[in-house]
């Protein structure tokens, strides 16, 4: 079974010391490239410091900071040094930062220096967080040591340390409810999630980096990381790149710009995309639309989505600019892997609002009493997906027991995905249970109609939320952010979703704002759009 630093050890072994693994571009062109022979020393320079230091294998690292050639360095050296790694949304705020440090037992923070101020004001709160290593600046205090000097001190051979496939990965999510939860990934059980290789998609998983094989020149197949690495979807890329031999380039910018991505696409023959639905489809259908025939995009043959809903007007749009691409829909989460997905070309009927997608073999649809739901029986289900899973949350018995499930000696994740399940066996995707809205007695997914609303051609992006209302218990709200201020009225809105969606499901309040609040990652924060949606509505 594998181990990632065992992967990333047999690689370095094999490739050429001039071979190019990882390349940092930004608006202005290339800004640093790292080598085999330097990805090499340095990630063991710095997983050997790292103990040398005091850590222990097992401990956590918490990695807080935006994609950077030198937070992935990082990464791979603590996974060859046996140290679980730690995401943290760089966006977080003091208590949520604190509570997910705390959480996770960090011993050690990989950060940016932009956020040391912000990650000082907390440590006293934190007494198991006693080493830091400084992303981009000189540390200023005994603390934490700068990158440079641990990453560069030392012979770069590999560290003298037996490994196991159980060693461990936490991904902390936000979900949409509540603080984050540390899902604990075994790393044999997260590699049989994203360690297929893109150049042979039929072929087996390999069990053991002597499986892979591999030129002295590197792999061929060109990675793009336009998620962050904080997130699943950013990290996943890159450590399959890596995996491979492949190498990964990393756009480098202070938000996504999607004219720098499909530069790159170009630049460096790109041909899997991975986004995250609709947050990153649509500035970069705007892009193209807004530059007829800048990119040329050949080398482009697939763009995979996952972890938010793609809607089917912005795949109907991209495949209008890119007509022979194909484009596959993913349904997974943080805590398994695809529980539902489809492929799209040309040739698809992409007219409706609904997202309608296949189970994959390890999932099905079960009620909460855990009945499986039969096709064509009109009743709503949650997905479920058994194979390869994570342990549970760390520290969280009871959101393990109530996630993790067995049903029929089988166990299975069910994240909180809702779908009815059509007469051929297909899905239509709902949303996720935990923001549903209860409208005088009747269940509301936002997802669905986020998507008929954002379908409106002078809409940019859309959330709906439930804010209290005296009759219904709650009412549906839309909080819109149109192509242009002006660009549509409430009742068009309104309207638009009557023709598509039954009455109940229409929006009572639409409020309009510059800019939906999303995360790096692309995903909604509802708990914090419904507080604002709360007083605005209040205030009117």
């Amino acid at each position: 079974m594998m181990n990632f630093g065992d992967l990333f050890d047999s690689i370095d072994s094999r490739l050429a010391p001039d071979v190019t693994r990882i390349i940092e571009e930004t608006p202005k062109g290339t800004r640093r490239t790292v080598t085999s022979a330097e990805l090499r020393a340095a990630s063991n320079n710095l997983a050997r410091n790292m103990l040398e230091m005091g850590l222990q294998p097992g401990d956590k690292v918490a990695f807080y900071g935006k994609n950077s050639a030198d937070y992935l360095i990082s990464v791979v050296a603590a996974i060859k040094a046996r140290l679980v790694h730690v995401n943290v949304n760089y966006r977080y705020e003091h208590e949520e930062l604190r509570y997910l440090l705390d959480n996770s037992d960090a011993r050690c923070v990989v950060f940016d220096s932009a956020f040391r101020d912000k990650l000082k004001a907390i440590l006293g709160e934190l007494p198991l967080c006693e080493h830091g290593v400084e992303l981009g600046g000189e540390s200023a205090d005994d603390w934490a040591l700068s990158f440079d000097s641990l990453a560069g001190k030392g012979d770069g051979e590999p560290l003298d340390i037996a490994r196991e496939p159980e060693d461990l990965i936490f991904m902390y999510t936000g979900g949409t409810t509540g603080m984050p939860k540390g899902v604990m990934w075994e790393q044999c059980q997260m590699w049989n999630m994203i360690g297929r290789n893109f150049l042979d998609p039929a072929g087996a998983i390999p069990q053991s980096p002597e499986e892979i094989s591999l030129a002295s020149e590197g792999g061929t197949f060109n990675n793009l990381v336009i998620l962050p690495l904080m997130h699943g979807g950013g990290l996943y890329t890159a450590i399959n790149a890596l995996g491979y031999g492949n190498l990964c380039v990393l756009p480098i910018s202070s938000g996504f710009d999607p004219d720098l991505a499909l530069s790159c696409i170009d630049k460096h023959a790109i041909m899997v995309l991975t986004i995250s639905g609709d947050a990153f489809a649509t500035p970069l259908i705007n892009a193209l639309q807004d530059n007829p025939g800048k990119y040329g995009l050949q080398a482009l043959k697939v763009v995979n989505s996952t972890a938010m809903i793609f809607s089917n007007h912005n795949k109907k749009a991209l495949l209008k600019q890119i007509p022979e691409l194909i484009i596959f829909d993913n349904l997974g989460s943080s805590e398994s892997p695809a529980s539902a997905m489809a492929m799209f070309g040309k040739d698809n009927d992409l007219e409706g609002s609904s997202v309608v997608l296949n189970l994959t073999p390890n999932s099905k649809v079960f009620t909460e009493d855990l009945r499986e739901v039969q096709p064509g029986s009109g009743e709503k289900g949650f997905l479920a997906s058994t194979g390869a899973l994570p342990l549970g949350y760390y520290k969280d018995e009871a959101k393990t027991a109530a996630t993790f499930i067995t049903v029929d000696g089988v166990r299975y994740s069910r994240p909180g995905d809702w779908v009815e399940v059509l007469e051929d066996g297909s899905v239509k995707f709902l949303g996720r249970g935990s923001v549903s809205i209860n409208s005088g007695g009747e269940k509301i997914y936002p997802d669905e109609v986020e998507s008929v609303i954002k379908s409106h051609p002078s809409v940019d992006d859309c959330v709906v939320v439930g804010v209290a209302d005296e009759r219904f218990g709650q009412a549906v709200t839309a909080v819109v952010q149109p192509k242009q201020e002006g660009a549509v009225t409430a009742d068009a809105l309104r309207d638009h979703v009557r023709s598509r969606l039954s009455g109940y499901k229409v929006p009572k309040h639409v409020l309009f704002v510059a800019e939906v609040y999303r995360a790096p990652n692309g995903k909604v924060d509802y708990p914090a759009t419904k507080a604002w949606a709360e007083a605005a509505h209040h205030d009117k």
